[in-house]
């Protein structure tokens, strides 16, 4: 089973797994009958919602056995149980209706994750190779571990060429391609080992002076990106002390230009924090480690919007307007061609995505809904489907907190349709749970019912 884009390719199917393997480990694993676009569907159209909100997890697998097109007899043989007992089941006139072991074979008959029948989950601590669809990492040539990624020399460090170096960024570019599907979270771990692989190489290995360099800069570059994918899944404290990592090994191996991109990244930790002082200083200490031959234009405008950012944190209204005029100024002298790969992503998107946040610490709802509109239109879905689901998720939240509530309901089941496909970024889970809490406050009973429902969909925020 291959995730990709909203929905699952189906393969062979089991009707049993593991009881401690989370739904996280559930999707990845079980070939399961309905793509989640259904599911989400299902459980979130009126009926579904109703039944959710009464608490009736017979009439929850009454609609998805129907939106199978099977009758109770089929659910029946794919399960284990008899026709008797679904019908006494979906009727809820049985104490196996609070039976988490018969839900279990139910839900995973069925193909949906047994969170949306009221089961809890339970986090997943296994290895990224185990929750890592296999398929997905061989269809790049990757192969399932970094000793496939890496080429041998790097592995065990021997004699390190610049073929080898090559081939280091390569699967540094897989890492980010994996980072863009999926989110942090699935690809944190291949990172992790990927970094102490090569500073393992930059101690042991033997290589010309040249290659050397070339070695160290590509280090820093997987340390950085590390860095990025623990913030991504939520992990705040492992983020922090992995680019605090990255800037000495930069600064000791003279690789400014990845101390820069850390500095950078941190500053987004620090507005995400609320602590806009430490963002601007952050970014103004990147400016100063900057080379002349590293200023690249996009660089500039990225530096400029998260210092908007940081200014609107700590109610310069002033300041931030400015930074974002030169954000705008520097995106639109283009690009000369050199740029380094992390910058693909900043453009008019993301861009929008900064003046979003400041309108919202500024308190201007209705620029903020502008920008988050003009970001979401402006992703390119197909080459960041991760970011089209952040900007799909942030939409959602700030049409919620304007009380916008239908369209803000619409767009989160658009959101929560697509994040599985990025299961990993536990920033958008977060997202999307901060809606949620948002809509169950209001007294208006769709968004309330919507919210219990939607609730079940979504993992635990990190």
């Amino acid at each position: 089973m291959c995730i990709c884009g909203s929905g699952f390719e189906l393969g062979e199917y089991s009707p049993w797994r593991d009881r401690t393997e989370s739904d996280a480990g559930f999707w990845g694993r079980v070939a399961g009958i309905m793509e989640f676009s259904a599911v989400v569907t299902v459980l979130l159209s009126p009926r579904g919602c109703a039944a959710v909100a009464a608490g009736a997890t017979g009439a929850l697998i009454c609609l998805f056995r129907d939106a199978l097109g099977w009758t109770q007899q089929d659910l029946a043989d794919r399960s284990g149980y008899s026709q008797a007992t679904i019908s006494r089941i979906e009727r809820g006139i049985t104490r196996a209706v609070r039976d988490t072991v018969v839900l279990t074979d139910i839900a995973v008959a069925l193909g949906v994750p047994p969170t949306v029948l009221g089961i809890a989950s339970i986090p997943d601590q296994r290895s990224i190779l185990e929750n890592v669809e296999r398929r997905e990492l061989l269809s790049g040539g990757a192969g399932l571990a970094v000793a496939a990624l890496l080429p041998q020399n790097v592995v065990t460090p021997g004699r390190i060429e610049a073929t080898d170096v090559t081939q280091c960024w390569t699967a540094l570019r897989r890492l980010y391609q994996l980072d863009h599907r999926h989110g942090g979270g699935t690809v944190y771990q291949l990172s992790e080992e990927m970094a102490r692989r090569l500073q393992d190489a930059v101690r042991r290995g033997s290589y010309p002076p040249a290659v050397g360099d070339e070695l160290r800069k590509v280090t820093a570059a997987t340390m950085e990106h590390a860095g990025w994918l623990a913030f991504d899944a939520g992990w705040q404290e492992k983020a922090r002390l992995w680019w605090l990592e990255t800037c000495h090994f930069a600064q000791v191996n003279e690789v400014p230009e990845i101390r820069v991109t850390a500095l950078v990244t941190m500053a987004l930790q620090a507005n995400d924090a609320g602590d806009g002082r430490e963002a601007v200083e952050l970014i103004q200490t990147a400016r100063k480690v900057a080379t002349q031959d590293q200023i690249h234009f996009p660089l500039l405008s990225l530096l400029a919007a998260r210092e908007a950012v940081g200014h609107a944190k700590i109610g310069d209204r002033r300041a931030a307007a400015a930074a974002l005029g030169q954000a705008h100024q520097w995106l639109g002298r283009g690009r000369r061609g050199d740029e380094p790969f992390w910058l693909d992503f900043w453009g008019p998107a993301d861009l929008a995505a900064h003046e979003k946040s400041v309108a919202l610490a500024t308190r201007q709802g209705k620029a903020a809904e502008v920008a988050a509109r003009t970001a979401l239109a402006s992703v390119d879905a197909t080459a960041f489907p991760r970011n089209y689901t952040s900007y799909t998720a942030s939409l959602g939240l700030v049409l919620a907190q304007r009380s916008q509530l239908d369209e803000a309901i619409s767009v989160t089941t658009e959101a929560i349709q697509a994040v599985h496909a990025g299961h990993g970024s536990g920033r958008i889970v977060t997202r999307l749970h901060r809606t949620l809490d948002l809509l169950e406050q209001q007294k208006y009973p769709p968004a309330t019912t919507f919210a219990t429902a939607a609730r079940r969909l979504l993992p635990t925020a990190p």
